[in-house]
């Protein structure tokens, strides 16, 4: 699944950006765009209020969980997840809005958001990349706990977002080795910092207990056929039809009618990638295994 990025002690470019609670633009866009393009990431200080998104977490969890913690142990990166995009989360969908424009802004274009959602991380994570796709995509992360290198905070290979880069840690067999096997930056976050990055860059962690995360991930909107195929295999992992996210679908649906009744551009443009059609099917499977 998908867990997260050096900062430059630690893009304080970006704190300034964010520290009110408005969705302003970069103060300085060449910046933290060259930033984020050379090392794979950027880190925003103080982007969001940590206590309503944590308050929102919690009550998904509780309420939309029908595993209890350690029933995905099985898998080789361990977590639990809740979508955040109803009526009932709307800290969650304020947040979605605020992070598309930057998201827009960083991949020099119109994105199209996957879906937030709450998630809870436990143990090791091994070295992966989110993506191998050739579609610009990033993800967009906000930890709930203060997380440095002793207590499970992400771990980055900077630039290995970069295909050369890539390919030599795949030559290397880096991909599922352990976090403490390769040299790495660690990003260190507190509560309200957001962590972005590209969906190609190799991140892991070491060494942590139970840690909650929001996350979004936005996929570069499609300008020609080509590129509308590959966005439309872009969603078709994400949404495999025999996945059980072990959650409550019908309370917390990934697109419900408050979503998809909410008038935003985004609405229209996954109902004509048939996204919600990909997704329909995976909370079917999910229903056929209670």
């Amino acid at each position: 699944m998908k867990e997260t990025p050096p900062h430059r002690n630690h893009v304080e470019v970006g704190a300034s950006l964010v520290s009110n609670a408005k969705p302003e633009p970069f103060v300085d866009q060449t910046l933290d765009l060259l930033y984020f393009q050379t090392f794979g990431f950027v880190v925003l200080h103080h982007f969001f209020d940590p206590r309503v998104i944590a308050s929102e977490i919690d009550r998904v969890m509780h309420k939309g969980l029908r595993y209890s913690l350690g029933a995905l142990a099985g898998t080789e990166i361990h977590f639990q997840y809740v979508p955040m995009m109803t009526a009932e989360t709307p800290g969650s969908l304020s947040l979605l809005d605020r992070t598309e424009a930057m998201a827009s802004t960083l991949l020099g274009g119109s994105v199209i958001p996957t879906r937030a959602k709450g998630v809870r991380y436990w143990g090791n994570t091994p070295w992966h990349a989110d993506s191998d796709l050739p579609v610009p995509s990033i993800g967009v992360v906000g930890y709930i706990e203060s997380l440095a290198e002793s207590n499970g905070a992400l771990r980055v290979l900077p630039g290995s977002h970069r295909p050369e880069f890539a390919s030599s840690l795949h030559a290397l067999g880096a991909s599922g080795k352990s976090a403490a096997m390769l040299p790495a930056h660690v990003v260190t976050s507190e509560p309200g910092d957001l962590i972005v990055f590209d969906e190609h860059l190799f991140h892991a962690s070491f060494g942590g207990g139970t840690r909650r995360q929001w996350r979004a991930d936005y996929v570069f909107a499609p300008v020609n056929a080509e590129a509308e195929d590959q966005v439309k295999v872009y969603f078709r992992e994400l949404y495999r039809p025999d996945w059980d996210g072990g959650y409550d679908v019908d309370r917390y649906p990934s697109y419900g009618p408050d979503w998809r009744n909410s008038g935003r551009a985004s609405v229209a443009r996954l109902d004509a990638l048939g996204v919600y059609e990909l997704a329909a099917r995976q909370e079917a499977f999910t229903r056929s295994r209670r």
